[in-house]
């Protein structure tokens, strides 16, 4: 893992769960993962990591709820505290940091709004 944040994660959020996977499975041609899916998540095989969660829902990472059409990016860090503080330190307003099954998050808005995500993913 870099000291640099990497791309690891794309989230779109969408206004029906399973008519969006039937789009992304049946017209992309993704390959669905059933062993990551949850009541509110459904989760990809193969390639960039990325996965489909109901909009208009609150999920415990997001401190605000997302409309049909938002794309949740995540970036990994190992250093994710002293990203968080310095961050922080200039003014950014940053969301505390929580942990999830699928890592320690915590989460930016950019400036036209997107939500970008910070993560340390669990040990493996």
């Amino acid at each position: 893992m870099a000291t640099t944040p990497t791309l690891n994660f794309v989230l779109f959020y969408v206004s029906n769960l399973e008519e969006s996977l039937k789009y992304f499975t049946q017209t992309l041609g993704l390959e669905h993962d059933p062993k990551q899916d949850a009541p509110i998540f459904r989760g990809f095989a193969g390639g960039a990591s990325c996965g489909l969660a109901p909009a208009g829902v609150p999920l415990p990472w997001t401190a605000e709820i997302p409309q049909p059409g938002t794309i949740e990016v995540y970036f990994e860090t190992d250093n994710l505290e002293g990203l968080h503080t310095s961050l922080a330190s200039k003014g950014v307003q940053v969301t505390e940091i929580t942990h999830q099954p699928f890592g320690s998050i915590f989460s930016i808005p950019a400036p036209d709004g997107q939500m970008v995500t910070m993560i340390r993913p669990p040990a493996r």
